[in-house]
């Protein structure tokens, strides 16, 4: 009797051969396009190939002994065995599409950079055998013993094509263990040195990141016992539960392909969007959904909103670079309430111990997150640097790039970002549309005209969703009142204002100038009162983001202009862009439009001496001059008035980043090749998040206490981000150190848990 072989300790190598093509057919379904989009009509059966060798290297004894005995690693890699098995396929395909699966199967866990740096190759050094070569023998050998047993798995394959792929494919040819075809030299050294060649211009092709993607969320999802992928709301109307619809929502629901949406704050447009990616969607509902923001913090509120929606969490993944410490947060909080709950009737006095359970909360989170960055949830939201990472070469970008074929995506606020990142963002949206057949929803309620033009254009969008003059000025809620004077002399009116009962928002262009007028009204007694701003540690930020509608006054930074869900009877703004200004005002009376109810909102004409430092001189000027005869603020004059400021377009060093990425995008995008991963392109990723993130010098000793702890998600409470230009000051101080053991920098500059991180210049423009 021949022993089991075991892919895991408690998993067969067949029943997680056949795991993973119980993935692939879910896959297969959801994504009927792909053979189309690649052009390989037998692109499935190259799938269930690499599939179903993708783990054949196993068998050698040595892994299996690694597998139950402590103390035994095998050191090697199993997949270079695996790919040896393509060898059965000669004279099924071409030698291209053999050495292709074979590529797969060889890169499913490590990519070629790697395989080469940590010499794996077999190929002569001269005369001699390489010692990658040596090591290969040695390992191939250790198949021997099941190599029989092996052989008999492919007489599964009828079945099993039959059975995940929907016809049964031809048996491969029964090998000789001596045909077993050594092809490290013939695919990882042969692609890494001529992967420029024309033959592998498919390759690099949709064909190549599709087949390198799905093989890689076949086993993922398999070995995290996950077989099938979700499918979204076939009928997602019915999630809403409106008397009747708003015009913006019923053109969405009946407009086909990509589109774009001009309208208001509060006209509707998330519930427009989401009706408008029903419309568009499959028999399956199998599309995937990707709604774009450019926030954090809007992220958060739009994936809590959309689980309640949906009433069912598993639908939708949170993605951006503090998703995990949110969902840690949110678990911990519900932890320590059950926690709080159960021992309350038992406490002395109110006073009780409360046990949060840091592990299972960790467990929680990594589960989700796991799950929410592989093909599997179908409504994800995210910034749109999550998708730009894959066009920069960021491991992984085959299986996020795969999961974007035949997808909706929907963009809100797409004005929120500057000319470099628009223009990259267009350029990988003209991308997706060609190569990926990727529809389109974006919208704004601030877009100036000249860009909407590029959008449209470039994408070849044509059909838009606008409000007539009349329903526009339905939305109209603001009184504007220019003081033609700065802010500092004139904190009397805020006081008066205060004074009166209203609660008051006001807007400064700097951290500084925030923390120094937050600071002036809490000494003299409003103490109901918040300071807003990025300089805040996470733990700080969001124990002041979840108290911001019960404030008599909040003062922040360009931090409130967006993704909040504030309400406030009147606004002290100093002078921005109108855009920015915009995003202001619609903190302010946001349902005033409902009660038909005009509040004030007031902008000051003259600028702090460090605005300059933040916002473009000319622009500003230009929106004040547009808004000095401007009294009530109608919705209909919006694009109007916003095109007066921006008119013109791009200008000056804008205009220069936006050409620059248009021009040199496609030859970079070039270079971007699947199955392997360019650090050089990916550090090029990470040079648009223009900040770095530290921890307070002040935390250094809690923050110590929570790594040697392994409490991980606790320690990112603890950073706070500033501008590459103000880390570069304060190390040249050397306000700065570097923990090699944590990988972390401290800044030692005071902290304060109201006022955030006081510095004292402001070129920092993270605000």
């Amino acid at each position: 009797m021949v022993n089991e072989i075991f892919a895991k300790p408690d998993e067969t190598l067949i029943q997680h051969t056949e795991n993973t093509l119980k993935v692939f057919k879910s896959i297969k379904d959801a994504y009927p396009e792909i053979p189309k989009l690649c052009g390989v009509n037998d692109f499935w059966e190259h799938l269930f190939y690499s599939l179903f060798f993708h783990d054949f290297g196993k068998a050698a004894t040595g892994f299996q002994k690694s597998l139950f005995e402590k103390g035994s690693p095998w050191k090697y890699r199993h997949e270079i065995l695996s790919s040896s098995f393509i060898s059965s396929l000669n004279g099924f395909y071409s030698d291209f599409y053999k050495y292709s699966i074979g590529l797969a199967i060889i890169t499913h866990h490590k990519d070629v950079n790697f395989l080469r740096e940590h010499n794996f190759s077999t190929k002569p050094i001269g005369n001699k055998p390489s010692p990658g070569f040596i090591v290969y023998i040695k390992k191939l050998e250790e198949l021997k013993i099941n190599f029989n047993q092996l052989i008999k798995y492919f007489d599964l394959i009828p079945e099993f094509s039959d059975k995940y792929l929907g016809y049964q494919v031809k048996t491969p040819k029964t090998i000789k263990f001596n045909e077993l075809e050594d092809v490290f030299d013939s695919t990882v050294s042969k692609y890494y040195w001529e992967y420029n060649d024309e033959e592998y211009t498919q390759l690099h092709e949709v064909y190549g990141v599709f087949l390198k993607g799905l093989v890689n969320a076949c086993d993922y999802l398999a070995s995290g016992s996950k077989y099938e992928i979700l499918n979204g709301i076939k009928d997602i109307g019915s999630l809403f539960d409106f008397k009747t619809l708003r015009k913006t929502q019923i053109l969405a629901s009946k407009t086909k392909g990509d589109t774009f949406l001009t309208a208001p704050t509060g006209s509707g447009k998330t519930e427009a969007a989401l009706l408008w990616s029903g419309n568009n969607q499959n028999q399956l509902a199998s599309k995937r959904v990707f709604y774009l923001l450019p926030y954090t913090a809007s992220i958060n509120a739009m994936y809590t909103r959309l689980k309640k929606d949906f009433k069912n969490p598993d639908l939708v993944a949170n993605l951006h670079g503090k998703a995990s410490y949110f969902l840690y947060k949110t678990f911990s909080d519900l932890d320590y309430q059950e926690s709080k709950d159960k021992v309350k009737e038992s406490s002395v006095n109110g006073v009780f111990d409360v046990y949060v359970n840091y592990q299972e909360s960790k467990d929680k989170v990594k589960e989700i997150q796991n799950l929410s960055k592989k093909i599997y949830r179908p409504y994800k939201v995210l910034t749109p640097f999550q998708i730009i990472k894959s066009f920069f070469g960021v491991k992984g970008f085959e299986m996020n790039l795969s999961e974007l074929a035949d997808s909706l995506i929907i963009l809100d606020e797409i004005h929120a970002y500057d000319a470099h990142v628009t223009s990259l963002l267009l350029e990988i949206l003209k991308i997706l549309k060609k190569d990926y057949n990727v529809n389109f929803f974006i919208m704004s309620a601030t877009i100036p005209s000249f860009l909407k033009k590029i959008f449209i254009k470039e994408l070849n969008i044509n059909q838009e969703i606008l409000l007539n003059n009349k329903e526009l000025d339905s939305f109209n809620r603001h009184e504007l009142n220019i003081i033609n004077s700065n802010i500092m002399d004139n904190l009397d009116l805020i006081e008066e204002d205060l004074n009166q009962g209203l609660h008051v928002l006001v807007v400064c262009n700097t951290v500084n100038k925030a923390q120094e007028i937050y600071k002036h009204f809490k000494d003299k007694g409003f103490t109901n009162s918040a300071l807003l701003h990025s300089r805040f540690i996470l733990k700080d930020r969001e124990r002041i983001e979840g108290n911001l509608n019960d404030l008599n006054l909040l003062v922040g930074t360009q931090a409130i202009e967006v993704s909040l869900n504030i309400n406030y009877d009147t606004l002290y703004s100093e002078p921005a862009p109108l855009d920015a200004l915009i995003q202001r005002f619609g903190r302010v009376n946001r349902k005033g439009w409902e009660e038909n109810l005009i509040k004030k909102v007031n902008v000051f004409s003259t600028p702090s001496d460090n605005d300059k430092y933040i916002y473009n001189t000319k622009t500003v000027e230009k929106t004040l001059k547009v808004l000095e005869n401007i009294s009530l603020i109608k919705e209909s004059e919006i694009q109007k008035i916003i095109d007066a400021v921006y008119g013109e377009g791009y200008t000056g060093k804008d205009l220069d980043e936006f050409l620059s990425v248009s021009e040199n995008f496609n030859d970079f995008y070039q270079t971007i090749v699947p199955f392997i991963n360019s650090k050089d392109s990916e550090s090029s990723f990470y040079k648009l998040f223009n900040s770095y993130e530290l921890v307070p010098q002040k935390f250094k000793y809690d923050f110590t206490k929570k790594f040697e702890k392994k409490e991980y998600y606790e320690m990112k409470s603890y950073f706070v981000s500033i501008s590459q230009g103000q880390f570069m000051k304060q190390l040249n101080e050397n306000n700065i150190e570097y923990d090699k053991t944590m990988n972390t920098y401290f800044i030692d500059i005071k902290y304060d848990s109201q006022l955030g991180l006081l510095l004292n210049e402001e070129e920092d423009q993270i605000l």
